[in-house]
């Protein structure tokens, strides 16, 4: 024998053992995957999800409830059913059902007279006169429920603003601190973070 046909000969045999090599570490690694069970979680985390039945014409929402000590706005997701693109108004009587441990932020008594959203985002909302003849807060109470209102409707992709309005009138401060008279736009600063 040659050198060169033993060296093509040694060639040869490394690479096949090569081959075998991998050959059996995939079928071990196969069969692993096959016989021993996942360690990712089945089970989702808990999240801040409260779901309804989902019929045909439903849609998920996002809104923002003030937590306990009314320091920042908690958001919350459900699937609610929507007729007619009333979006607006599903989202109203959502925020009126708070979950569990949260109180509503809208004021008792509080119904959605009417809500246009503009070609350039601003969504004007005319509330009823229980919004401010119920509403019982102070200044932090205030910024929970306008902000729970405007951060909710903000979510939305068509909406940037919303303007308040008093039985169709607008109010330099509704509920008595916060300005009111113009749009108001979305706070992130209020929002916790989970």
């Amino acid at each position: 024998m040659t050198k060169r046909s033993t060296r093509t000969i040694i060639l040869a045999m490394t690479f096949c053992l090569l081959l075998a090599g991998a050959f059996l570490t995939g079928c071990n690694s196969s069969k692993a995957q096959v016989d021993k069970p996942s360690d990712t979680a089945t089970t989702p985390p808990p999240s801040n999800t409260d779901t309804i039945e989902q019929p045909k014409n439903s849609q998920q929402i996002k809104l923002y409830f003030p937590n306990s000590d009314a320091t920042g706005l908690v958001s919350f997701e459900r699937t609610v059913e929507v007729k007619d693109q009333a979006v607006i108004k599903a989202m109203f009587s959502e925020l009126a059902n708070p979950p569990s441990g949260y109180e509503p932020p809208l004021p008792s008594g509080t119904t959605l007279l009417d809500a246009t959203v503009s070609a350039d985002g601003i969504a004007t909302i005319n509330l009823s006169k229980e919004f401010k003849a119920n509403f019982g807060g102070g200044s932090t109470e205030e910024q929970m429920t306008i902000y729970s209102i405007v951060n909710t409707l903000t979510t939305l992709p068509n909406i940037r603003s919303v303007q308040f309005l008093l039985e169709g009138a607008k109010h330099a401060g509704i509920l008595g601190h916060l300005d009111t008279h113009d749009p108001i736009k979305r706070d992130e600063s209020l929002i916790i973070k989970s």
